[in-house]
C-alpha cells in the first residue's frame, strides 16, 4: 500500500495554526456531541442504552474540559496566534 503524504491543513494563509484549528474542531465536535447525547439517553427506553450515553455524555464532559483548559492556556500563553490582517 502506497504511503500517503500529510496534507496541510489550515492552508498557510488561514490566521490559526494547525494545532489550534484542531483544538477547535475538537472542542465543536464533542460539544455537538453532548448536546446530542442528552437527546438520545432521554429518547431512549433501554436502561442499558441509556447508561451507554450516560457514560459517553461523561467521557465528553471531560473532553470538553480538558479542551477548553487547553485552547485558555493557548490563549494566556501566546501559543494561539491569531491574523486577521489581508
Amino acid at each position: 500500500m502506497a504511503q500517503q503524504e500529510a496534507v496541510a491543513w489550515p492552508a498557510q494563509d488561514s490566521p490559526v495554526d494547525d494545532t489550534n484549528h484542531d483544538l477547535i474542531h475538537t472542542l465543536s465536535v464533542r460539544l455537538d456531541a453532548q448536546w446530542h447525547g442528552r437527546l438520545y439517553e432521554a429518547e431512549t427506553r433501554c436502561e442499558a442504552c441509556r447508561s451507554v450515553f450516560e457514560h459517553l455524555r461523561a467521557m465528553d464532559r471531560e473532553a470538553i474540559q480538558l479542551l477548553t483548559r487547553e485552547v485558555a492556556n493557548h490563549s494566556r500563553t501566546s501559543r494561539f496566534p491569531l491574523d486577521l490582517t489581508d
